[in-house]
């Protein structure tokens, strides 16, 4: 009988613990998210920089879990709070671009163009992770925000994924291309 206490108890603690560490989203219950990532201040830690969980969320949310996708919309704001809103469209769509950072490090792009502002969704990948927000008025950069390095707890990569494989994007409100701006 008291290991199955210890059990439940050990279960317990693992879902409350679980529940806390996940990431905000601003996805509807009808919608597929691609990325949730906490953008505040970030500290170092022995296992890499951690979000102080004191800034806003931003979202990537598809309308459907696979491509083609027919709507994508970038989302940021306070936690339950959107204050700024993008859907792409067939005649604005988001670009994407997969660059190499490294031998062994890459990111995948999402290129948001409204108006004289560009704002970069960069996911890391391969030895790198992580979520990037970079800003620019203009040619001005104004923003540059990381996520973390703890999926889970600083970023999320949801149940919607973008296929970045060949060279053609593969939902109408998407287009691979080169990006306005110099990420490094």
């Amino acid at each position: 009988m008291p290991k199955i206490s210890l059990s439940l108890i050990t279960l317990s603690l693992t879902l409350i613990s679980t529940t806390q560490a996940q990431v905000p989203t601003h996805c509807t219950d009808k919608e597929y998210a691609i990325i949730d990532a906490w953008m505040g201040k970030t500290i170092a830690t022995d296992s890499g920089y951690k979000n102080t969980r004191q800034g806003k969320v931003l979202s990537l949310c598809a309308d459907q879990a696979r491509e083609p996708f027919g709507r994508v919309s970038y989302r940021y704001g306070l936690p339950g709070k959107v204050e700024m809103n993008v859907d792409a469209t067939t005649q604005a769509p988001f670009t994407i671009a997969n660059l190499s950072t490294g031998p062994h490090t890459g990111m995948d792009v999402v290129g948001i163009y409204q108006g004289e502002f560009s704002y970069y969704v960069a996911i890391n990948g391969g030895q790198a992770s992580g979520i990037e927000l970079t800003v620019f008025k203009g040619q001005k950069k104004l923003v540059e925000h990381f996520s973390g390095n703890h999926e889970g707890e600083d970023f999320q990569v949801g149940a919607a994924e973008l296929d970045l494989s060949g060279n053609k994007a593969r939902s109408p409100v998407l287009k691979m291309g080169k990006l306005k701006h110099s990420l490094f």
